[in-house]
């Protein structure tokens, strides 16, 4: 019995929230569509704080990346901690194959953030997640990209 391959993760080339990312006949994301830093959420009637419906692009260098990986988008609070309901989107799966991967391109995911309501007004922070590790951890090379505000 041949042992395992390592699986090594992708790190992540950079992530942009914008309003929603169009895609090409293929299904590839296209275009990022109204990107921004942040955003200013309005309490509603019910006195809770309901961001609009957003999208989170990430792209990831999948040079050295093995193995299959899930990904999601987890909200946190300035001080790391995941907020108490819907802190996380639906989970993405990805397998990376040394063999089959173009080391020039980017591997793009688009993370849809409908839901989410914040619990009280401040700053939150999105985490790109890979198999519960955030990928923007500080001892990754190259420089990660800092948390999306």
């Amino acid at each position: 019995m041949s042992p395992a391959p390592n699986r090594v993760p992708p790190r992540l080339h950079m992530a942009v929230l914008c309003s929603y990312v169009q895609r090409d006949d293929e299904d590839r994301p296209f275009s990022l569509v109204e990107p921004f830093f942040g955003v200013t959420i309005l309490p509603d009637a019910r006195g809770q704080l309901p961001a609009p419906e957003m999208s989170l692009y990430a792209q990831l260098d999948a040079e050295h990346a093995a193995g299959t990986f899930w990904f999601a988008v987890e909200v946190r609070t300035v001080r790391g901690k995941p907020i108490p309901e819907r802190h996380r989107t639906r989970v993405t799966e990805h397998t990376f194959d040394p063999a089959a991967i173009d080391p020039h391109l980017p591997v793009e995911i688009v993370f849809p953030l409908r839901g989410l309501v914040f619990p009280e007004p401040g700053r939150y922070d999105l985490y790109v997640m890979c198999n519960h590790l955030s990928l923007h951890s500080l001892d990754r090379a190259p420089p990660p990209c800092r948390p999306i505000q």
